[in-house]
């Protein structure tokens, strides 16, 4: 992984009650709008990130009836390929790394920020957790794609010669897009270290899940409908698709955090892009080029 990734963000404390004219009270309110450095840097996954990951897989899977542990252990037990983004501090740094951690706090599912990694659908298709998320995938294509999209996505998960990879690049939401880029030039040498390893990395096809967001607009008497991508980098890699599908998921309760999905200016979808793998150089280049 490339070196950390740095983003400053305001800060502000916690409202409580402070009694008036306080110390406490002086530092607070000298606090407010203040910036911060907070640093993040990129780690394999471990055990103890499986409920942070599994968290960020709520958000990306929302619509689909899938096993989200089953996908999360896999993203696990895969960490030499894909990143776990979390906060970093000195005294984080400073603590011995042998020292156990609790598994199971809140704390753990916070600290991960986001996860890059990529699942190959094709030599993965018998596990049971692969399989049904395949399953789901081609439910929703033949429900919601065209016939020609529908009869391309089976065509290409039956062909066991041209391994297709789901590509997941998730994130909290208030994170830029500038965090996208060195977790996936990370992502592309990994998989080239994998390849040179006759390990199942060899891709001609690669899924993403994207969040998008649709409303109406009245104009000049037209209705107008107008869209917002959660990841803004993912609207440059949805120009490189040679195929795509979306499908509502607003009223669907499966998602878990303090998120505005259902607000009712917006209305929340998936969009499901099919992307040539040997293309991720230049979609890579050209998402480079959008958020710098």
């Amino acid at each position: 992984m490339s070196g950390p990734l740095k983003k400053p963000r305001a800060v502000y404390p916690e409202e409580k009650y402070v009694p008036e004219d306080s110390d406490e009270e002086i530092e607070q309110d000298e606090m407010l709008g203040q910036s911060v450095q907070v640093d993040f840097e990129g780690f394999q996954a471990s055990d103890g990130d499986f409920h942070g990951i599994k968290r960020l897989l709520q958000q990306n899977f929302r619509g689909l009836e899938v096993d989200i542990s089953g996908i999360a252990d896999t993203v696990i037990s895969q960490n030499y390929v894909g990143s776990v983004i979390k906060q970093v501090s000195g005294d984080d740094e400073e603590e011995d790394d042998d020292e156990e951690m609790p598994m199971d706090s809140e704390e753990d599912v916070e600290q991960v920020f986001g996860v890059t990694t990529i699942i190959n659908l094709t030599s993965r298709k018998d596990e049971k957790c692969i399989a049904g998320l395949r399953t789901a995938l081609v439910e929703k294509c033949s429900s919601h794609a065209s016939d020609s999209t529908n009869q391309l996505l089976r065509d290409l998960l039956g062909n066991e010669s041209k391994h297709v990879g789901l590509l997941v690049s998730e994130r909290l939401i208030n994170l830029p897009a500038q965090f996208s880029l060195p977790v996936f030039e990370s992502l592309r040498k990994e998989i080239d270290e994998a390849k040179a390893k006759d390990m199942p990395y060899d891709f001609t096809y690669l899924l993403m899940i994207c969040k998008v967001y649709k409303t109406e607009k009245r104009k000049k008497k037209k209705t107008i409908e107008a869209e917002m991508w959660s990841n803004p980098e993912e609207e440059v890699i949805a120009e490189e698709s040679i195929a795509s599908f979306e499908y509502c998921v607003k009223g669907d309760t499966g998602m878990s955090g303090d998120w505005d999905e259902d607000d009712a200016q917006y209305t929340p979808y998936r969009r499901v892009l099919l992307l040539n793998a040997s293309r991720m150089p230049e979609i890579i280049a050209k998402v480079k080029q959008a958020i710098y």
